[in-house]
């Protein structure tokens, strides 16, 4: 594939998502964006929402899901995150949840009627055995339970995992070690499938044990420019005014830059991914800071993470388009 003569310019957008907080009540161990309980108490402002849903409508997106963190850890700011949804006429898909926040019955379906009298349908609940080590499956009936009552759509995601998660004692959380010891390695190893994961973020620290690795040589002899930041489709945009293409967790690009070609010294990280590929990376950080690569990663994208957290951590590298740094310090 040659390498794009110009710069990055993203100028479509076609379907994707609002981040409204990194801080979560998890720190799952497929998590894209390393959400963590750690992460700064930061929720999307309400002027900020209303920036960004004016954003999407100019690049024609009229519709979105709401996802973070745990959107529903500050259930005001998610109200209003809603509210200027409907002001700027951008329709909500679903919210996503992994059911954390589910203590008082008669709380949370109170909750859930004052989302419903806001316009949303859908509640994209989470099922999974990462969810499982923070959250006891009990909360998570529990809701599936209340947005029956209330009359919301449920996204049970993934609901294939129920039966196996039903085998613990559903009062208790368990850990990823239980599922390994109870279903074996080979369950592990389907997850990524199942899930329809994206090895990016916590997900390489949690796979790269399970499966064959490549060598630093055979991932750049097959370097070429990486378009995928170029991605339109499951883009975010974080409650800071970044633009997040998928898969390219840690990098950003502010909502104002969209539509234009991006600077090169603004977006030096990015365009140079784009138009040279992690070949170029490499050699940028080998000959300019000594970085030492792994013997071998699961895939490009975990090794330019790997070189990207190596230049943000331990060289102090404060580049416009690489972070938030919490990105990287909560891998």
């Amino acid at each position: 594939m040659a390498a794009s003569s110009s710069n990055l310019k993203i100028d479509r957008l076609i379907s994707g998502g609002v981040i409204t907080n990194y801080y979560c009540s998890s720190r799952c161990r497929h998590c894209l964006y390393n959400s963590s309980p750690s992460w700064k108490k930061e929720y999307i402002s309400s002027q900020m929402a209303d920036k960004v849903f004016k954003t999407l409508k100019r690049f024609s997106v009229y519709s979105v899901h709401i996802g973070g963190g745990e959107p529903f850890l500050n259930f005001e700011g998610l109200k209003k995150v809603v509210e200027k949804a409907n002001e700027n006429g951008v329709y909500i898909e679903y919210i996503e949840t992994n059911a954390s926040w589910v203590e008082s019955e008669r709380e949370a379906k109170q909750k859930l009627k004052e989302l419903k009298s806001l316009g949303i349908e859908t509640i994209l609940v989470s099922i999974s055995p990462f969810h499982n080590e923070y959250i006891p499956l009990k909360k998570v009936l529990k809701l599936i339970n209340l947005l029956r009552e209330v009359g919301i759509e449920i996204f049970p995601w993934v609901e294939g995992f129920l039966p196996e998660i039903k085998r613990f004692d559903i009062e208790k959380t368990h850990s990823f070690s239980e599922y390994i010891d109870t279903f074996g390695e080979n369950y592990v190893k389907a997850l990524p499938l199942r899930y329809y994961l994206t090895l990016n973020g916590r997900a390489i620290k949690t796979f790269e044990q399970f499966f064959p690795k490549k060598s630093v040589e055979e991932i750049l002899e097959n370097s070429s420019p990486c378009l995928e930041l170029n991605s339109r489709t499951h883009f975010h945009i974080d409650l800071l005014g970044n633009f997040i293409p998928n898969p390219c967790v840690g990098f950003k690009i502010s909502i104002d830059d969209l539509g234009k070609e991006l600077d090169g010294k603004k977006y030096f990280f990015i365009n140079m991914l784009y138009t040279k590929g992690i070949r170029e990376l490499f050699r940028f950080a080998k000959e300019n800071f000594g970085y030492k690569p792994q013997k071998g990663y699961l895939h490009k994208c975990s090794l330019c993470f790997d070189i990207r957290r190596f230049l943000v951590l331990e060289k102090n590298i404060e580049a416009f388009d690489l972070g938030p740094r919490e990105f990287y310090e909560q891998y």
